[in-house]
């Protein structure tokens, strides 16, 4: 349930063989996401977003002030479990991708206000 509306339900998604999980549908409009990254094989992990359900998903990308140009949201290359807090920019729509293939993993996902 969520906690006085500023967390969403956690979801999970799992990935047979692939580089992405399928569509999450967050259930409303979020800010950020708290994703919780099994061990994987190797590859970054980014989050992809779309503005309706079965659209075209896109990469985020963070604007700095303080640097030229834009930065995708990723994560290094790890191959250990993780937590990591994502900027979604107002999408309920989402995609959890990895740099590279993965078999068997189950990814957790919440939204945050």
């Amino acid at each position: 349930m969520p906690i006085e509306g500023k967390f969403g339900v956690w979801r999970t998604d799992t990935i047979a063989t692939g580089t992405s999980t399928a569509e999450i549908d967050l259930g409303n409009i979020f800010e950020k996401v708290l994703v919780l990254i099994p061990t994987i094989t190797s590859g970054t992990t980014t989050v992809h977003v779309s503005n309706v359900s079965g659209g075209t998903f896109y990469p985020m990308h963070a604007l700095d002030d303080d640097a030229t140009g834009s930065f995708v949201h990723a994560t290094s290359a790890a191959t250990t479990t993780l937590g990591v807090v994502f900027n979604i920019g107002g999408a309920q729509h989402i995609k959890v991708v990895f740099g590279a293939s993965q078999t068997t993993k189950t990814v957790t996902v919440r939204g945050i206000k």
